[in-house]
């Protein structure tokens, strides 16, 4: 590769970053003029100007790009995605770097392939174009594994703030004031949670909307079961604190369950794990001992429609083992 075709690499990486961190400044410094209008005591006057400023006309356009942008329904999804995951951002900032991660990955892997002979032209835009798939689906992988850690966590803790919720219905508190003692008291998530619900609720949102949207923000079986009680005795009457407590152990006993087929599974998931990472830790450890010897799977002709054909069954084979030891409670 050349030293113009490196320089290029380097100026779209760097023209790349200056406009991630553009958006970031212009976003940063629209909040804070919004916040010292918020919280302005004295009237505000708009000044009338003719033409507007530089720097208010590139806010105002990073602002109509967001707008736009959180309009679609993309944006809508990572958004829903971002608050499953317990994360504060706007769904722009995510896509952003969502698409700043994907040009970086293209622009790595083409760089790369393109010094190797046999790599030169299609083969190594097909690899950047690979590249920037996989880059632009990591993020959402990402969102995923936190949203499943966030929901692992809030499940663990509904017992207890169950349990909590129970014992101040008993002292002769009121359901709001019960989940108000919760929010209080339990951390996050499933404190947010219930905070989040009792402001609705203040603010005259009705109680099943308010806990249909806690419900929306966490996909939790053992939360929506907590939900349909309430709402059941809000409908027919009944001791809610006895039905509460009934949850409370049922909730209980299913986490038990799962921990004990996590334990009896536990062998398999790790064959799994070892079985796949195998063949890489081969070839890893014949490209040290015999470069020469391994170095022909990597020729031109059969021997790629072999490694491609291997990596497929390897994927499928781990696949398949964690869906056996996949099992549902």
């Amino acid at each position: 590769m050349s030293g113009a075709e490196l320089a290029a690499l380097v100026a779209g990486a760097g023209m790349l970053l200056l406009a991630f961190a553009a958006f970031n400044i212009a976003s940063h410094s629209l909040l804070d003029s919004r916040l010292r209008i918020f919280v302005r005591r004295a009237p505000v006057v708009v000044p009338v100007s003719v033409r507007r400023p530089r720097k208010e006309a590139s806010v105002a356009w990073v602002e109509q790009w967001n707008k736009r942008l959180r309009q679609g329904n993309y944006a809508r999804r990572v958004q829903l995605q971002l608050t499953r995951a317990g994360l504060e951002m706007q769904a722009s900032r995510w896509i952003v770097i969502q698409v700043i991660a994907a040009a970086m990955a293209f622009l790595v892997v083409w760089f790369f392939t393109s010094g190797v002979p046999d790599l030169k032209g299609f083969p190594a835009l097909a690899l950047g174009s690979l590249a920037l798939v996989v880059a632009w689906y990591i993020p959402n992988v990402v969102l995923k594994f936190l949203e499943g850690q966030r929901l692992k966590k809030l499940e663990r803790q509904l017992p207890t703030t169950i349990d909590s919720m129970a014992g101040a219905l008993q002292a002769g508190s009121s359901l709001a004031q019960a989940m108000e003692m919760a929010s209080r008291e339990v951390p996050a998530p499933i404190g947010k949670e219930f905070g989040i619900v009792v402001r609705e609720m203040g603010v005259g949102v009705p109680m099943q909307d308010a806990f249909g949207n806690m419900l929306e923000r966490s996909r939790s079986l053992d939360l929506d079961m907590l939900v349909t009680a309430i709402q059941i005795q809000h409908r027919i009457g009944g001791n809610l604190s006895t039905i509460l407590r009934n949850i409370s152990h049922t909730i209980r006993e299913r986490l038990r369950i799962k921990g004990e087929i996590a334990v009896l599974t536990a062998q398999q998931r790790l064959s799994g794990y070892i079985v796949s990472a195998l063949p890489l830790f081969i070839i890893g450890a014949l490209f040290i001992i015999a470069p020469t010897y391994i170095s022909k799977l990597f020729l031109p002709g059969i021997a790629r429609l072999m490694l491609v054909a291997g990596a497929f069954g390897m994927l499928a084979g781990f696949y398949a083992l964690k869906r056996i030891a996949d099992i549902d409670v």
